[in-house]
């Protein structure tokens, strides 16, 4: 006698599972002639079933992806709320990126898109964006060190 499951979840998939087992070991046109007396167009049923496993099978390839893109938006929130130590001006903040960007100039490529390689053409914004991002991956805290070590 099987055991008798501990929990809803337990006894649904076992229900579920029972009616799986059922529908594999039915034949063909068994399936076809109960689909037929339900009064349901098989071509339609077929099309549905079809349709409902390729969704369940995109979902289970993008739940990585969904995870990531939770992810970074807790990230970004994150950052948002964050006070970040940044000069206060726009031209300083400019200035500051320049400096950082003339030192470490592996990182210009990584910080500015091809769009952006005129840095005059940055946004104050994108600015303060970069800077805070750098700032999370403790370029900028590098960066303060150098600079105290050069006084």
């Amino acid at each position: 006698m099987p055991q008798k499951p501990q929990s809803y979840e337990e006894e649904l998939a076992a229900i579920m599972n029972t009616l799986a087992e059922t529908v594999a070991e039915a034949s063909d046109e068994d399936i076809l002639s109960e689909i037929q007396e339900e009064g349901e167009n098989p071509t339609e049923a077929a099309e549905h079933v079809r349709n409902v496993l390729l969704n369940a099978t995109r979902t289970y390839r993008q739940r990585r992806l969904w995870e990531a893109q939770r992810q970074y938006e807790t990230h970004i929130s994150t950052m948002k709320q964050k006070t970040y130590n940044l000069p206060a001006t726009a031209v300083e903040q400019r200035k500051l990126l320049d400096s950082i960007l003339s030192r470490q100039p592996a990182l210009r490529p990584a910080v500015l898109t091809a769009q952006f390689r005129d840095f005059e053409t940055l946004s104050d914004a994108d600015v303060e964006s970069y800077l805070k991002q750098l700032q999370e991956l403790g370029v900028l805290d590098e960066f303060s060190e150098c600079e105290d070590e050069k006084k």
